[in-house]
């Protein structure tokens, strides 16, 4: 409830503001055309030139904060990328040692940047659905990912598992158009439109 009151009194008031900018910007216009007297022209004009710089200076800024908020949320998933790049190219995810492999603890992935652009709604404008849809496409392989991880170590640590099976556990997760290899590709693909 609190969150509708928030935005219905930021949208009362963004319309208020406009509304009396408009009607003084009215009025402006009606008392330019009906002055008397050659300096009586001055003021009118001046006072609607003032309005019309307000109105678009509103409009203006709110683009520009908008604009400074993608900007600062496309920092943050460009390093939130770095950081998943180190940990997926890292020695956490290398291979197993055939001849000696041991259960393991993995590196998780993190999503906190990727959560906070879709939920702030930054790219909620048109023209970002391709960027929306990737980073929603990317949360959820994320987190399915590390969920699987907490599963494996669950499994490989609570009871004994034979070398065969975490051979075959670490094959799968390694093979060509695995998880390790979509993970990856998605996100070379949200770097590229970042980039964009």
């Amino acid at each position: 409830m609190t969150g509708f009151l928030g935005r219905f009194s930021r949208q009362f008031f963004a319309a208020a503001t406009i509304a009396c900018l408009l009607l003084a910007l009215g009025i402006c216009g009606w008392w330019l055309t009906v002055a008397q007297g050659r300096d009586g022209r001055f003021e009118p004009a001046t006072s609607g030139l003032a309005l019309v710089a307000a109105i678009t200076g509103v409009y203006a800024e709110r683009r520009a904060a908008a604009r400074e908020r993608r900007t600062q949320v496309r920092r943050a998933l460009a390093d939130e990328l770095v950081k998943n790049t180190e940990l997926l190219t890292g020695g956490g995810f290398a291979p197993l040692d055939r001849f000696a492999p041991k259960a393991r603890v993995y590196p998780r992935l993190v999503q906190s940047a990727t959560d906070a652009a879709l939920v702030s709604g930054v790219f909620s404008e048109p023209g970002h659905a391709e960027l929306v849809s990737l980073l929603h496409r990317w949360r959820d392989a994320v987190h399915d990912f590390n969920r699987r991880l907490d599963l494996t170590e669950l499994r490989t640590y609570v009871s004994r598992v034979p070398a065969e099976e975490l051979l075959a556990i670490d094959e799968a997760m390694h093979r060509p158009g695995g998880q390790l290899d979509r993970l990856r590709q998605l996100r070379d693909s949200i770097e590229e439109v970042l980039r964009a």
